[in-house]
């Protein structure tokens, strides 16, 4: 009976495992596109060329 317990967790682990793979792999896909596409503030022109307009 306890040897069938440990045989159906060990099981399902590797069922799972492939599953927990695809979830952490894609993850950390969308957290790199999300910091790719941060909008970063444009910088001010300096002075003298605002002048000049």
């Amino acid at each position: 009976m306890k040897q069938e317990l440990i045989d159906e967790s060990r099981t399902t682990a590797q069922r799972l495992r492939p599953l927990v793979i695809v979830v952490v792999a894609s993850e950390l896909a969308v957290s790199a596109l999300l910091l790719t596409t941060v909008q970063f503030p444009s910088p001010t022109p300096p002075p003298e060329i605002a002048a000049l307009r």
